[in-house]
């Protein structure tokens, strides 16, 4: 069993951590220099063969061929069939005889793996006739390498016989970024090193794939030295090409040519011409540029850099065509070009904005890209055939995106605020410094920004559009129209000057043949900052509803024709209150006239509108979350509170004044419904509606039962079920409670598990006892043990949590008033303090209630059988065979049961308490979980009766809180946290 909890006083030992190795990724001060001069990264070529560090590969032994020539430390497997029959593995020993049981030794160094099989089959034969003689290497030997010089770990390496200079290499950790990769040095054992030995260059196994060449593949022999010295010449190779690094020289070679460096590099990442720059370091230090006109000429040395780039990077007869299209992307210039061309019907998207697109061109006076405004619709119709030039891109709005120049972000900027939001788009973010350069132009202070102030944009995202073409926002702006009035979608509308107001009325939803807008012709006021308002009598619909916007006035619009009979509002509308905004135009006055949408709908109600009203209707969400219930902070402040909340959540914020109102008309519905919550209403509504509001009464509610509190605070009892109650109505400010049944059943089930015959999860009624639950699971088994019996209860164990938790707060602030006293208290003891809190806050206790569990004993006591509650768990073990010994002993153990056997025998097996135990105050946990103390003390002969199961638990003794006046509180705190984790590890068991 794990140690128990309650040593957590004591300081957790933490391993101590491995100094971490500097990583290989860190650029070397030759990549530094070189990437400073070229302005991009780059690494040294040919390194990253070493980084991963893999493990030497070994040959199977199965792999040898028969020329392999063995030498001390090889093993074989000899395997010998007739005569005599087996298979062994016998290893060639250090004075390299191979010494097979039956045969004579065979001299094996030096011969051939097929030689020695001949051998060894002749001296078998002679010693067994008639037997067949097999041979095969079973181990290979191991040769020690020298490796030094820039390597990560030089001196003598271990490899297989089989191993070639990579792998030695690789064995020695690789080549440091300052040794060379092309004049390694291989010095064979045999004196092969007089003359400097061989020349190794794994460059060839990097840009062929062979080590042949290059000497990589080279097989090693026992005594073999590699030699790695200094990195020699370097040149760098930057630009667009396919494997930009830093190159060492070859030797023998101190310039090469760019064309041989570019080959190095990969070759170009775009083919065609290239030019070659070299930037050389001159005598003084100083860098030189020059233009590498004959690319075979081997200008580049030690030092230079070569930048490739490519003559020419534009692109030749191309236009494009993008946003709300089906297929955006580049055309060749060859078959569109022009307008027409570009562009039909058959590319766009649903819903594209017709009045108007912009054409990205190159101004040929300043080379500038410049954005020009297109009739879209024209443009469709063949009107504006206008020629495309080469790298034109035309970009189609769809409703989407001019939807977006009457979002709440851009509102914003025109109504001077000049603080993005944290994900502003590109485009917002043009036009705000559009704004802050012109603060007095048309933009910033015309008729449409002051009239965009009392606008309500929506907070929907930035389109993809404006971010890949921030200017384009601020374009469409500078050229739309503002339209305030007898269409859907009021805000702006970018147009060219060919568009006409009905023509731009339909792009915004509205029917033409019912606009009388105030300007006196069809076209457009000329002026880059028209605002148009229609002069017929409209209304508007906001909010949840099918198709908001504004409509036109037919003689008496009435509010159930505006409302469609129902049909113009969205599924979950809210029923209940709906509001009109009205202006009056003669006292100037702003009036809110609440209206039931429910009683709209079905006919029950309606009223006629007047020229100019706004109809709000709400989401059924979005009211429940503005008037959820918050915890009391006073009356007005706690509604002020949530209506505050709510309306920072919404995409689109409240009116004030619409919110409080709001507020002001909600009757509450507690009790037994499925969303109980406030309300509100535009009048006395019938109680069904309101609780069919509140999503219907719950399974276990009870309709005869509903209290109705008035506003004035008479209650009056209501009968649901009843037809002349069901029609009785509430107002603002009255409350609905809708009583639950009393439950025959508890809410939730209880679980009887262990040695019972049916265990699992059982419902309960009130009043059933424990005994009737073990009759319900068929009772106990034969080898039940009634008297270990663990019943759990839910409200015990959140107790226990909030007494640890009381505790932990009472430790910390006396440990605050010791150390605020100025006495000198030890940290170590400071420490242990604050880790028991922490340990207190983190315990979970188990909620174990000490019960009668025997069936026997509860029909004889009835007094004893206890009552049961939802969520109860009862554990029936079977019976122990052992007794548990635990806490501050030596050796923590579980110990046979001996009947009559002494608590000072069990703490013996145990190995007996330990320095810092606290044998006084040492007790003995039953089986059923109680606990009592046992008396050790040589003077004590009272006999204390271990049964099985029991544990036996010394606790700790608190000295190092000796200092300390709650050295009481700490000791009794270990105690009860002692008892806690034995009652685990009994149960545990």
């Amino acid at each position: 069993m794990a140690p128990l909890l309650w040593v957590c006083a004591l300081l957790a030992a933490e391993p101590a951590r491995a100094p971490s190795l500097l990583s290989d990724t860190e650029p070397s001060a030759l990549e530094t220099a070189f990437s400073v001069r070229a302005g991009e990264p780059l690494r040294q070529f040919g390194y990253d063969l070493f980084a991963a560090g893999a493990p030497e590969p070994r040959t199977p032994p199965g792999a040898v061929q028969g020329d392999y020539v063995l030498n001390t430390g090889d093993e074989l497997l000899v395997t010998l069939r007739g005569q005599k029959s087996f298979s062994k593995r016998f290893p060639i020993d250090s004075g390299g005889l191979l010494l097979v049981d039956e045969a004579r030794p065979v001299t094996a160094a030096g011969l051939t793996l097929a030689a020695l099989r001949a051998e060894l089959s002749a001296a078998v034969t002679a010693a067994l006739p008639n037997t067949d003689t097999f041979v095969s290497l079973a181990d290979v030997r191991r040769i020690g390498i020298v490796v030094t010089g820039s390597v990560s770990h030089p001196g003598r390496q271990e490899v297989s016989a089989f191993a070639t200079v990579l792998d030695a290499l690789s064995a020695a950790g690789g080549v440091s970024r300052t040794g060379s990769l092309r004049r390694i040095r291989l010095i064979r054992s045999n004196g092969g090193g007089a003359d400097g030995g061989r020349i190794v260059d794994l460059y060839d196994l990097h840009l062929t794939g062979s080590g042949d060449s290059g000497g990589a593949d080279q097989r090693l022999r026992d005594g073999d030295r590699l030699f790695v010295p200094p990195l020699g010449a370097t040149v760098a190779v930057a630009g667009p090409v396919k494997r930009p690094g830093i190159y060492e020289l070859p030797p023998g070679r101190p310039r090469l040519p760019a064309t041989d460096l570019r080959d190095l590099a990969g070759g170009p990442l775009r083919p065609g011409a290239q030019r070659a720059v070299r930037f050389g370091i001159g005598p003084s230090g100083e860098e030189v540029t020059e233009e590498a006109g004959d690319p075979d000429a081997p200008l580049f040395g030690d030092g230079d850099l070569l930048i490739l780039t490519p003559q020419r990077e534009d692109r030749r007869n191309e236009v494009r065509l993008e946003g709300h299209v089906h297929r955006p992307g580049p055309r060749a210039l060859t078959r569109t070009r022009s307008l027409s061309a570009l562009v039909a019907k058959a590319d766009l998207r649903p819903d594209p904005y017709l009045p108007f697109a912009a054409l990205a061109t190159t101004d040929p006076a300043t080379r500038a890209r410049v954005l020009r405004p297109v009739d879209l619709a024209a443009a469709l119709n063949g009107r504006d055939d206008r020629r495309l030039s080469e790298g034109d891109t035309l970009y189609v709005l769809g409703v989407e995106d001019v939807d977006f120049l009457t979002s709440e972000p851009v509102l914003a900027l025109l109504r001077g605020e000049r603080a993005l939001p944290p994900d502003a788009c590109q485009g917002l973010v043009g036009l705000a410094r559009a704004l802050a350069a012109a603060p007095d132009g048309l933009l910033a202070t015309g008729r449409q920004a002051r009239a965009a102030a009392g606008l309500t944009g929506s907070r929907k995202p930035c389109p993809p559009l404006f971010e890949a073409v921030p200017d384009l926002l601020t374009f469409a702006l500078e050229r739309s129209a503002l339209l305030l009035g007898g269409v859907p979608r009021p805000g702006f509308y970018p147009r060219t000057g060919r568009a006409t107001v009905a023509g731009l009325a339909r792009a915004a939803g509205g029917e033409s043949e019912f606009l009388d807008w105030s300007a006196p012709s069809t076209d457009f006021p000329s002026g880059p900052d028209a605002v148009l308002e229609s002069s017929a009598p409209h209304y508007e619909l906001v909010g949840h509803v099918r198709r908001p916007g504004t409509r036109p006035m037919n003689g008496r619009t009435t509010l159930r024709e505006a409302l469609g009979e129902g049909g113009a509002l969205k599924r979950d509308v809210y029923p209940l209150l709906g509001v009109i905004e009205r202006f009056d135009r003669r006292t100037l006055t702003r009036s809110l006239i609440p209206f039931s949408p429910q009683e709209i709908g079905t006919g029950r109600a309606d009223r006629v509108l007047a020229d100019g009203d706004r109809l709000h209707l709400f989401p059924a969400a979005r009211l429940r979350a503005l008037l959820r219930p918050t915890p009391d902070t006073g009356k007005g402040d706690a509604a002020k509170e949530r209506l505050d909340d709510a309306r920072m959540a919404e995409s689109e914020p409240l009116d004030p004044a619409i919110t409080a109102l709001i507020a002001e008309r909600t009757v509450q519905i507690r009790g037994a419904v499925r969303q109980p919550g406030g309300y509100p209403v535009a009048d006395r509504t019938p109680l069904a509606a309101l609780v069919a509001a509140a999503g219907g009464l719950s399974s276990d509610a009870d309709p005869a039962a509903v209290e109705l509190t008035g506003a004035d605070g008479a209650r009056t009892a209501v009968d649901l079920g009843s037809a002349k109650d069901k029609a009785r109505a509430a107002g603002p400010g009255d409350a609905i409670r809708v009583n639950p049944r009393a439950q025959a059943l508890e809410a939730r089930a209880v679980a009887i598990l262990g040695s019972v015959r049916r265990p699992g999860s059982y419902d309960v009624g009130r009043g059933e006892t424990l005994s009737s639950l073990i009759a319900r699971a068929g009772g106990l088994t034969e080898d039940a043990y009634p008297a270990g019996a663990v019943f759990t209860r839910e409200s015990e164990r959140r107790r226990e949590k909030e007494q640890f938790t009381q505790q932990a707060r009472e430790l910390e602030r006396a440990l605050t008033l010791e150390i605020e006293k100025g006495d000198p208290v030890k940290a170590e003891n400071v420490a242990l303090a604050r880790q028991l809190a922490a340990q207190l806050r983190g315990m979970e206790p188990l909620g174990r209630v000490v019960v009668e569990a025997d069936p026997a004993v509860l029909r004889a006591r009835p007094e004893l059988d206890p009552l049961l509650e939802s969520d109860d768990r009862i554990h029936i073990p079977k019976r122990p065979l052992s007794v548990s010994v635990a806490g501050e002993v030596m050796h923590p153990t579980a110990a046979q049961f001996v009947s009559g056997k002494s608590a000072e025998a069990y703490l013996g097996e145990a190995g007996g308490p330990t320095r810092n135990a606290d044998s006084a105050r040492s007790f003995l946990v039953l089986p059923d979980g109680r606990a009592q103390p046992l008396s050790l003390s040589p003077w004590n002969h009272r006999v204390n009766v271990i049964p099985p199961g029991a544990m036996l638990v010394v606790p700790r003794d608190p000295k190092p809180f000796d200092a300390l006046e709650m050295t009481k509180s700490i000791g009794g705190i270990l105690g009860q946290l002692a008892i806690t984790a034995a009652s685990i590890a009994v149960i545990s068991r």
